[in-house]
């Protein structure tokens, strides 16, 4: 008798100063609803000022302690904290991989305010091989003017990662601000990960 697989759950983790109901991510949960996946798409803490400790473990309650099959779609921060969750999994855990929209590992154009709230984020060093050992599959979006998210970032993922990566014209932090409240590539690549 073949054993069954477990379900994947998705979560979809939002961005800095963002909430679940931002940008596409209603939409993408409400499509991948309906192919008949579990979707979570938690609400993060201190959104305003998130710190890295407070949004990973927020994030391993969520999906609980081994990750199981689980697949994640990040924007921004988001991202970061689905490569830090993952790296802190203890042996044996995985996840069926991942999709991140304007990831990053430098940021420009911050206010004054904004720098010691990402300078955690920057200078935390991740350890790259763990993820990789844990996230058989990355797929990563950035746009050719992101404000935040310079293009040296994609280069970054692709060494770091071996991220597959997308650039896409003129939708800068891929949000509501360039009219994104739908996301049909990010929804074809999800879907056929998820085969």
């Amino acid at each position: 008798m073949k054993e069954e697989q477990p379900t994947t759950r998705v979560f979809i983790v939002h961005g800095w100063g963002d909430k679940p109901g931002d940008h596409w991510m209603p939409w993408l949960k409400g499509q991948l609803e309906l192919k008949g996946f579990t979707v979570a798409a938690p609400a993060m803490p201190r959104t305003e000022a998130p710190a890295i400790g407070a949004w990973i473990s927020h994030l391993r309650r969520e999906v609980g302690e081994t990750g199981g099959a689980a697949y994640y779609v990040g924007h921004s921060i988001g991202c970061q904290t689905i490569m830090r969750h993952l790296e802190q999994l203890p042996a044996g855990g995985t996840a069926r991989g991942a999709t991140f929209v304007a990831p990053w590992f430098v940021l420009t154009n911050l206010s004054a305010e904004e720098e010691p709230i990402a300078q955690p984020w920057i200078d935390t060093s991740i350890d790259f091989a763990r993820v990789r050992s844990r996230l058989p599959e990355l797929t990563a979006y950035f746009s050719d003017d992101d404000p935040y998210v310079s293009l040296d970032n994609q280069s970054l993922f692709e060494q770091r990662l071996a991220a597959r990566t997308h650039l896409l014209k003129g939708l800068k932090h891929m949000g509501v601000e360039s009219g994104m409240t739908t996301f049909p590539e990010l929804l074809a690549t999800t879907l056929k990960a998820l085969g």
